[in-house]
This record gives C-alpha cells, structure tokens and sequence, in this order.
C-alpha cells in the first residue's frame, strides 16, 4: 500500500480540498475528476472515494474551506471592536482580495455556472454565503452612516453591491482573464477611490488614502505576529 494512503481522515479530507483548489486554479472546474485529485496526490481513487464519496460531496467540502476562510477574516475583525467602521470596510476589501491571490479558485467557483447547474445544493451554499457577507458588510455601512463618515442619503444595500462588484471584477482580472495585474496594489487603489467615493467630508481624498495606510499596517501586525 502507497504510505500516502495512511494519513488521518482529517488530514487526507484537507489534502484532497487543497488539491482541488490547485486544480481547479490551473485546469478550471469542469477537469475535475477523482483520478485527476488520486493523481495529483499520489494515491489511488478508493482512497479518495472513501472520504468524498460523490462530487457534490467533495464540492460542498471546498466550500466549506472557503467559507472558512471568510469567517476567519470577520473573526480577526470582531478582535479590535474599537477600529473605525472605515477601516473595518478597508480590512474586509484587502482581506478578501488576498484570499483570493491565495485561492485564485475562490473567482472560479463563484463565476462557474457549470458547478451551480450541476449541484443545486452548491447553488444554495453560494447564496448562503453571498447573503451573510452582504448582512454583514451592510451593518459596517449603517454603522458608518451612524458615526457620520459617510454621506447621509448613501444607501447600503447599494453601496454593499458596488464592494463586492469591485472584489468580484479584480477577482475576474486576476483568476478567469488573467491579466498581468499586480493583485494587491490594483485592489489597494480600488478601495481608496470606494472610500473616497461613499466618504462625507470634503478631504475625503486624503482620508481615504488614510484610512488605506491604516488597514495595510493592521495586516503587516497580523504578518508579524
């Protein structure tokens, strides 16, 4: 028996999903195959079929990952309830743009009709998602209407819809066209002109370059850390 073969079931069910994340950022979601991830691992298809017995099984489980990581970003933000609802917004951008520089799949997955098609229980995961982050991007817009930073008659719901349009777009860029962009410099300026954008006062230039300036330093502390 191949030695790979013995890992734990958590460690093996992990391997399988970062596997599927890599290929499906070099090869897309419709290559996908069990003997294509036993492959790629070193192991043969039982092995993987004894922990996702089915696709859709194994699709949920990437999911689950990528949820994960988006959860994990809220968290790190509930850790400083003092920060600014602007900054707030910054992290969550920058955060989101680096996962995915880290999971080009994450673009894949969200712009794959293939997958939703084929699995109705993937078409409901992505809404789930997609409605808990809005939820929650909405409350930091109302929060910073309440505080006063950005201009009174800005609604929410649109303001949320323009956010993710802008995550979306340089995801579109980075992943699916592959554009010779420079990820995080191009999302940087992204959310400095959003924030400039939707920000109340008249030196809404230089206090969106601010408050930029301050979510990069919060991510540096977190690299050091």
């Amino acid at each position: 028996m191949n030695t790979n073969d013995r890992l734990p079931t958590g460690s093996r069910k992990r391997q399988i999903v970062e596997t599927v994340l890599e290929l499906v950022a070099t090869q897309g979601t419709e290559a996908i195959s069990f003997q294509l991830v036993a492959d790629a691992i070193g192991v043969t298809q039982p092995a993987v079929l004894r922990h996702f017995p089915t696709k859709e099984a194994m699709w949920l489980a990437v999911m689950d990952c990528l949820e994960e990581q988006l959860v994990a970003i809220y968290t790190a933000l509930d850790e400083d309830p003092g920060q600014s609802s602007l900054v707030v917004l910054g992290r969550m951008f920058l955060g989101h743009v680096r996962l995915i520089e880290r999971y080009p799949a994450l673009a894949k997955l969200v712009f794959s009709d293939h997958l939703r098609l084929q699995y109705p229980s993937l078409q409901a995961r992505f809404s789930r998602i997609h409605k808990a982050y809005s939820a929650r991007l909405r409350a930091v817009l109302d929060r910073a209407k309440a505080e006063g930073v950005v201009r009174g008659p800005l609604a929410s719901k649109d303001a949320a819809t323009m956010f993710l349009s802008l995550i979306q777009g340089l995801g579109f860029q980075f992943a699916i066209a592959r554009l010779p962009i420079a990820l995080i410099p191009e999302a940087e300026r992204a959310i400095t002109m959003y924030l400039q954008a939707i920000t109340a006062a008249a030196d809404a230039a230089e206090r969106a370059h601010a408050i930029v300036d301050a979510t990069k330093r919060g991510f540096s502390r977190r690299c050091v850390a």
